[in-house]
């Protein structure tokens, strides 16, 4: 791993330990960088994934988010709430039911600065393999995240 995403003061763990130690290890490091780099923006690293999706989609339901980012609907609320206040997502009834969310441009030229600071992060943690090792990794990382889930 680089300087910055390894534990502070600690000896690296072995490769051989246990997957899911090595994953808990990884996203604690990857996701602390991360939190560092979007305090510039205000934003945390789940506010950040919540804006994030809309590079694909123009709006989602409140519902749509909350399952995209496995969180309740009420945490989804909380959140988009949040990003309304700080101007950065606007809500519009689509139905009784139905709230739809989308960036406004506030919220896309945040967005836009915060990832240029994302991928710097990615490109460090990735420093030292080659673009074949790279596309394996991903793909390999979107399969392990795709497993169905076993009870």
């Amino acid at each position: 791993m680089s300087d910055g995403l390894t534990p502070p003061g600690g000896p690296l763990p072995e490769p051989e330990a246990n997957l899911g130690y090595l994953f808990r290890l990884a996203f604690q490091q990857f996701r602390g960088a991360l939190e560092k780099e979007l305090e510039a923006f205000a934003l945390s690293s789940q506010e950040y994934g919540l804006l994030s999706l809309f590079e694909t989609r123009p709006e989602l339901s409140t519902s749509e988010l909350a399952r995209v980012l496995q969180v309740t609907r009420q945490t989804m609320h909380t959140a988009v709430l949040g990003l309304e206040r700080a101007g950065l997502v606007s809500r519009r009834s689509m139905n009784s039911r139905v709230v739809l969310v989308g960036p406004t441009e506030r919220g896309r030229e945040r967005l836009d600065a915060a990832t240029e600071r994302v991928r710097a992060l990615e490109h460090k943690a990735l420093a030292g393999l080659s673009g074949d090792e790279e596309r394996v990794i991903r793909k390999w990382l979107a399969a392990v995240a795709t497993l169905e889930r076993t009870a």
